[in-house]
């Protein structure tokens, strides 16, 4: 501890004291005084060794060896030297190198990720020009018009608007063709329902970002609520964003359900066999080699299901990544951000080519709200409303309403007539 009255004078006396070597621990103003905390390396009498992390006994017999130094007078200017221990090193050194190799790969797929959007715009906007050679809106009916403009600025694939435009072009009303797209496109995608996860072990996979955390706590705090807390589990695999594990113990204490990590296949399979009295058990997953973590889950569970988590309002490429994959093998689609999406387009072009069965939906950022259940004609209903059609829906009913007021006019001696009829004692 050194006072002085400024800074610079408290560095040069520290200087002057211990050397250059020196290190300044912290500074503060005291009484108008700087006062500097300064450590320095010195060696011990008795060197001594740690032999673990961890060694409280070694320590506190280290500490009361100088401090009875000190009062027999003895002049010290720093605690004894202890070497740090070699483990800790190594354990650092690998936390940093697994943070860097996660950080690499997350970076190489958002690399690839976006090279695949650019290929696909390109395709889409070749695609558009020769549509756009042959399709005109002419052809359609006034009244279905701004469905069809509606439609062509919308985020909508290419080959998929065209075929919806063409499946209204006949028709003359608004309502009518807005009912018969909702029908065309559920009964395209078709019901293919899956329960909520009841029983078992189940792995929530997806992008990064898509929610998955915040999905496995939803399951599973609908599960305690069922089967109670004590018969549910949620294990977090090989996840190494910084405060991942600790959001989803805040997550899986709000239910009461046990939660426990794994950071590599042998964990895993030493967890899942200690957990086989629980009746559910929950995964969660990293958002980096979807593929590569989904085998290695694998081949520590046999009973397995795996079910993705996409944003609904997911890019073309994101969904043909994950719902194309010949090694993905998918027992259910579960659907984020429905609250938020207004064009889940691209993904219901897909569903459409390649179905898929649907389970689960989150309405709501809150984790208080539970995961519901997820069908072909919500996702579809959701589409067509981030349209913005539904106002002028409205404004022609009523002037269609209008207009038959209008042609039901009567003269003066009729509304007469229809007076007396109501009210005998009328004069």
């Amino acid at each position: 501890r050194i006072l002085a009255k400024d800074i610079r004078r408290a560095t040069e006396k520290a200087v002057a004291l211990y050397g250059k070597d020196v290190l300044f621990v912290s500074n503060a103003r005291v009484n108008g005084m700087t006062e500097v905390i300064v450590a320095v390396e010195v060696m011990p009498d008795a060197p001594l060794e740690l032999s673990s992390r961890g060694s409280g006994a070694q320590f506190h017999a280290a500490l009361t060896q100088y401090f009875k130094s000190l009062e027999n007078g003895a002049t010290a200017t720093a605690a004894p030297y202890i070497e740090e221990p070699a483990e800790l090193e190594e354990e650092v050194d690998e936390v940093t190198a697994l943070t860097n190799q996660r950080d690499y790969i997350r970076g190489r797929e958002i690399v690839d990720m976006v090279r695949d959007e650019l290929t696909a715009i390109r395709k889409e906007f070749k695609l558009a020009q020769r549509v756009a050679m042959w399709q005109t809106d002419s052809a359609a009916s006034a009244a279905i018009r701004p469905l069809t403009t509606a439609l062509a600025e919308a985020g909508i694939p290419v080959s998929l608007r065209t075929l919806l435009v063409d499946h209204i072009s006949d028709m003359d009303d608004l309502q009518q063709a807005m009912d018969t797209l909702q029908t065309h496109l559920a009964n395209s995608i078709g019901e293919h329902r899956a329960q909520l996860p009841q029983g078992g072990v189940h792995a929530i996979a997806g992008p990064a970002g898509a929610g998955k955390t915040l999905m496995v706590a939803r399951l599973a705090k609908a599960a305690a609520a069922r089967k109670g807390a004590d018969s549910v589990a949620v294990i977090s695999y090989s996840d190494q964003r910084a405060g991942a594990w600790s959001q989803i113990q805040m997550l899986c204490a709000q239910s009461g359900v046990d939660c426990l990590r794994a950071a590599d296949a042998d964990t895993l399979r030493m967890l899942l066999s200690e957990l086989g009295t629980k009746k559910l058990i929950l995964i969660d997953t990293p958002g980096v080699e979807v593929a590569a973590k989904l085998n290695e889950i694998t081949g520590c569970a046999t009973d397995l299901a795996c079910h993705l988590i996409l944003p609904a309002d997911a890019s073309s490429t994101t969904v043909r990544k994950y719902l194309l994959d010949p090694q993905l093998r998918w027992s259910s689609l579960m659907l984020s951000r429905m609250d938020e999406s207004t064009q889940p387009w691209a993904l219901i072009q897909h569903l459409c080519e390649h179905p898929v069965a649907l389970s689960a939906a989150s309405h709501s950022p809150m984790t208080s709200e539970a995961a519901k259940v997820l069908s072909a004609s919500e996702l579809v209903a959701l589409a067509l409303k981030g349209l913005g059609l539904e106002a002028l829906v409205n404004e022609q009913v009523k002037a269609a309403a209008d207009t038959e007021r209008d042609l039901t006019v009567m003269t003066a001696a009729q509304a007469l007539v229809q007076r007396i009829e109501k009210n005998p004692h009328a004069s």
